[in-house]
């Protein structure tokens, strides 16, 4: 998506499928960006109009989940 990790050789040689685990750790650094920038935009928020400060939770749910697509590919990939 956003990030495109490159694994060095000696890694690649112990797993099964490093292009799968380069993807998931994409995603997972995907997934953390997100996640920043909607607890980002709550703090803009929280000083601008705090009442609300929480309607951007969809966001983080979103990079969250982003998060755990990534971790559950390299699970898979070792």
């Amino acid at each position: 998506m956003f990030w495109k990790v490159e694994l060095k050789p000696e890694i690649k040689r112990e797993m099964k499928d490093p292009e799968r685990f380069a993807k998931g750790l994409s995603n997972v650094y995907t997934g953390l960006t997100l996640v920043m920038f909607g607890v980002m935009v709550m703090l803009m928020l929280y000083f601008q109009k705090p009442e609300h400060v929480l309607r951007p939770t969809w966001i983080i749910l979103l990079g969250f989940s982003v998060v755990g697509l990534g971790e559950w590919q390299k699970f898979r990939s070792k």
